[in-house]
Parts: C-alpha cells; structure tokens; sequence
C-alpha cells in the first residue's frame, strides 16, 4: 500500500503571517512622518527679557511657515521688554509660561506713560483675537484721572500717585461702586478699566505695590497652543497626533 506523504508547512505559515503583520502594523508608520518644517517652529528663541520663546510666538528672521498673527515680537534687543502686536493694541509681553499656555502682558500705553499728563490719550482696550481667553483669577481695576484733591478718595480705595507728581490715578474696585460716586463726579477724566493678574491685585490690596509700576499692571491671557499649531499642519495637508501631551501636537503626512 502506498502512502502519500506528509508536507509540512510551517515556513509557510510564519512567512504569510510575517506579511500581514508588517501590512497591518509597519507600513502605516513607514508612511507617517513628523511634518520636519513645523518642528522648525519649536527651536527656542530669545527676544529681549524674555528667554526661550517658541510657536505660537516668532520674530524677524523666523521661518515664514511659523509666523502666527498676534504672537509677532519685536524690540527684542538685550534688556527691552518685548512688544506684541495683538489685533490693534499692542502689549509689553513680560512673561510667558510655556507649560500652561499663559503669557502674561501689559498695556504699551500704559508700560511708560501711566503717568502722562495727558490722559486722554488713554482709553480702554480689548483683545483682537477670539481665541484669546483672559484668566478667570484677573481682577479689573478702575483708573480715575484728573480728580478734584478737594474730594476725598473712598477710604477702602487703593491711591496712586505717580513718581512725577503729575496725575493722581485711583483703583477703586476695591469697594462697592455706590461708595465712590461722588468722587468719580469730581474727576475729569477717565475711567479706565485696566485688568492686572492676581499676585498684581493682592499687592495691590495689601497697599504692597507703591508708585505705580508697570509691570504691576500686566495681566494673564491663555492661548489654544494645540489649536493654532494643528491650523499650521492642516495648512501642510497633515493631520494632527498627539493632542493631549504637555509639549505640543505632532502633525503627520500619510
């Protein structure tokens, strides 16, 4: 009797096996790449007082596919605090923390010129971008120039007098706004509403700030990192990854 013989194909198997697994697994990553030009963005970069600054932030001479409107600096000579260009308005940038997403700011109107002796030319302000958002923890302040000495300032009310002597400014939302009517009547100009950040506002309270300080009138703004870079990539036609790490997104090509 003749039998037929056994063929074993296990080489067989492992090879065809093999195959699936590098078509499900290998080639995907083969054909997904870091998008090289925008990780060009996050090369750190100092202007001015202010170190280490990466996208959305960019200054002369930065790639042209990392500019962002509204986070353009400038003046970043060594000892200048740097300007920031936001819509109209334009900013003292003062800090930024990168790991949070929050810069903090000051009015350029009011980095030099608290104290100027023409407060007209001081006038409320807001953000030129939606997607800025302001900190829940800023506390708005009220600047009243140009008062009457005669008309005493409320007592819960923290007074500034400039170093110059030229113009007294007053925060006043420190008290009910019932309690200062009568002393907002007797000034000739203003109000200006002014935000300032937290650490501002409790030195402020505590009567710890002084003269006027510009720094002191800074306050935080938080802005959508992920959101903005995912923009620039979708403009590369990638596709974002990564949305959720303490660092930024990375954007993919298929």
């Amino acid at each position: 009797m003749h039998h037929q013989p056994f063929i074993s194909t296990p080489s067989i198997s492992i090879s065809i096996f093999t195959l699936l697994l590098f078509i499900i697994f290998l080639l995907p990553v083969s054909y997904t790449q870091d998008e090289p030009r925008l990780t060009q963005c996050f090369k750190s970069f100092d202007c001015g007082n202010v170190k280490s600054l990466v996208f959305p932030f960019w200054k002369e001479g930065s790639p042209e596919y990392c500019h962002q409107e509204g986070f353009e600096v400038t003046e970043c000579e060594d000892g200048h605090q740097p300007v920031i260009s936001i819509g109209e308005t334009k900013f003292r940038l003062v800090s930024v923390d990168l790991v949070n997403f929050r810069m903090t700011i000051t009015r350029e109107d009011l980095w030099d010129q608290v104290c100027s002796s023409d407060a007209s030319r001081i006038t409320n302000v807001t953000l030129g971008y939606s997607f800025l958002r302001y900190s829940d923890k800023n506390q708005n302040l009220t600047f009243f120039y140009n008062c009457e000495p005669s008309v005493a300032a409320p007592p819960a009310s923290a007074q500034f007098r400039c170093a110059q002597g030229l113009v007294p400014v007053y925060a006043a939302d420190l008290v009910d706004r019932g309690s200062y009517e009568q002393f907002f009547r007797s000034c000739h100009g203003g109000p200006i509403q002014v935000q300032v950040n937290e650490r501002a506002f409790q030195q402020l309270k505590n009567g710890s700030l002084g003269n006027v300080d510009s720094e002191g009138l800074g306050f935080d703004v938080f802005y959508p990192l992920a959101d903005l870079f995912c923009e620039k990539c979708k403009m590369q036609n990638g596709s974002c990854e990564n949305m959720a790490s303490p660092q930024y997104p990375i954007c993919k090509h298929p």
